[in-house]
């Protein structure tokens, strides 16, 4: 590997005026510039540590186009050096073919002189940056290497192991594979939901206004009419939640969880979840460790689990919860993958119908079900690999001799488990007067939401942007409420992060349906309302932030 201060532009220019103004140009780049003087050190320079190449046609004159190709030949396979050929326009004599030859031995750009300076350095910039990603490409693949290397070594110890160890050199390429592409998946569904859950709070929001507006009438139609879209909305809501758990952009409110006391706490809702005919087993180490995880999260993802499980037995069975300790790698749990470190392995195994091989690969994926139509969304397992990846962990399948098991591998936590959470009461003294500094970009979604909050009482002032929001007179306001993904110089997280520097006493209740960055909310002593929000979730959030901030706490 070339030393980054060996790194440079190597440069054939024969005539002396060229050479120093590239050079110029290089240095101006904060790079240094390689001129050579002739063709062999032209051919010798062009090696790992060359950044780019730059020869004039006086330069490319001088060389041998089979040496020239034959010093190309000699880069490594991650390795494509770009190479600017300087040529002038009007010169009759350029070789046009010789161009077309040089092309097809190397990554050749041809640019005609005169041009700016500032034409030429963007031409460089481009291909530096081009450069430093082959570079990117050779380091994973020199970490590749010595993984492999390691692997190597430990098949001359064992030799009786080497098939098994190459059929799980190709399970780890595939499963790398696969991950990149429930990745992108994951980015897709994230953005549909995001949408979507606009849509979603325009719609709730409309719905709680009718309600108000419409609270005397007597027509039963109307409230059935408003019952049904009422739950609609609840029923897109939860999908979109699912969604957003695969694609890994809601916030998780993670703990340190006793996990053995968690799933005794949460055996009964699994029991009620499974036919008289499924037997519920479980096979706890009593001293598992205690995991970092959101429990409201966990408890969705082993109900997902277990309602797999359960219909894969249609005339009973027996469904085994296992939860024990790892530390991995380690052999015996192939299915820890690319994960080092404790980690704790809370799985579901079922001896039911069982999965094909492509069913099995397929079963992550969001909307993704063998059922029928109408028995299943095919988001149950989606939330359980999203959950996990988001939780610092993984999810797996595996399909067994008779029946599945699904699991989740769950980084171990060394905090103190958390305590039971109290809901300690508060005076609630209403919405009536508050003045609320209201910020939201999407008129349809600030129009119904400000309408809810003026029905409760609430005085909003809304603005369209956090630029916006920093000019308030914020003397004017007693709590805001933001949307989290804005145009502008501020997204709601960053305008939550400058009202703490400059009014560390109000405050801030975030919205949204959709975060790229969940953990960002972290570190900010903030509420958070997911969309779609009803009067009642966003009423308690407000009320609860307001309190915390007249009590100090």
């Amino acid at each position: 590997m070339a030393s980054e201060l060996h790194q440079s532009v190597v440069v054939f220019a024969p005539l002396e005026g060229d050479g120093a103004a590239l050079r110029g140009i290089i240095e101006d780049e904060r790079e240094r510039a390689n001129l050579c003087t002739d063709a062999d050190g032209f051919y010798k320079a062009l090696d790992d540590s060359a950044l780019a190449v730059i020869v004039t046609e006086e330069g490319l004159a001088k060389c041998s186009l089979q040496d020239l190709s034959a010093a190309l030949n000699r880069q490594r396979v991650w390795s494509d050096v770009p190479i600017l050929v300087l040529a002038a326009a009007d010169r009759r004599e350029i070789d046009s073919e010789r161009f077309d030859r040089l092309a097809g031995v190397g990554n050749v750009i041809l640019l005609t002189r005169p041009m700016s300076r500032l034409v030429l350095a963007m031409a460089i910039r481009s291909a530096l940056r081009t450069r430093r990603l082959q570079f990117a490409v050779r380091d994973q693949l020199e970490e590749l290497a010595g993984h492999a290397d390691r692997l190597e070594s430990t098949v001359a110890e064992r030799t009786r192991m080497l098939e098994h160890e190459v059929s799980e050199r190709r399970r780890a390429e595939h499963a790398l594979a696969e991950a990149r592409r429930l990745e992108s998946l994951g980015q897709l569904t994230g953005g549909i939901a995001h949408d979507f859950n606009n849509m979603l709070q325009v719609v709730a929001g409309s719905e709680t206004l009718l309600r108000l507006v419409l609270t005397s009438s007597p027509d039963t139609r109307v409230t059935r009419a408003l019952d049904g879209i009422r739950r609609a909305t609840s029923h897109g809501a939860s999908l979109t939640q699912q969604l957003l758990a695969y694609a890994r952009r809601q916030p998780l409110s993670s703990i340190a969880l006793d996990i053995r006391a968690h799933l005794h706490a949460t055996s009964e809702m699994i029991l009620r979840t499974l036919s008289a005919e499924i037997e519920l087993r479980q096979e706890v180490d009593p001293f598992v460790w205690s995991v970092l995880v959101d429990p409201a999260q966990l408890d969705a993802a082993v109900l997902n689990i277990v309602g797999n499980a359960r219909d894969a037995m249609p005339n009973g069975g027996i469904l085994t919860l296992h939860a024990r300790n790892w530390r991995l790698p380690d052999v015996a749990l192939p299915e820890g993958g690319y994960l080092h470190g404790e980690f704790v392995s809370l799985s579901v195994t079922d001896n039911g119908e069982g999965m094909t091989e492509e069913t099995a690969r397929q079963a992550f994926e969001p909307f993704f079900t063998t059922k029928a139509v109408g028995k299943g969304t095919g988001l149950g397992l989606s939330q359980v690999y999203g959950f996990a990846i988001q939780s610092g962990g993984l999810a797996f399948l595996r399909r067994e001799s008779v029946g599945t098991t699904v699991g989740m591998l769950l980084p171990r936590s060394l905090e103190k488990v958390a305590a039971p959470d109290i809901q300690h009461g508060f005076n609630n003294d209403g919405l009536a007067g508050v003045r609320v500094l209201y910020v939201e970009d999407d008129a349809n979604v600030a129009e119904s939401t400000v309408a809810i909050l003026r029905a409760i009482g609430a005085q909003v002032k809304w603005v369209i942007s956090a630029d916006d929001a920093i000019t308030a007179d914020f003397s004017e306001i007693e709590i805001v409420c933001s949307d989290v993904i804005m145009p502008g110089q501020m997204d709601g997280i960053e305008l939550a992060r400058w009202i703490a520097a400059n009014h560390p006493h109000m405050p801030v209740v975030l919205t949204s349906g959709y975060m790229l960055s969940p953990e960002r909310l972290r570190e900010l002593d903030v509420h958070f309302v997911r969309k779609p929000f009803t009067i009642a979730t966003i009423e308690e959030a407000f009320t609860k932030a307001l309190h915390k901030s007249r009590s100090g706490r």
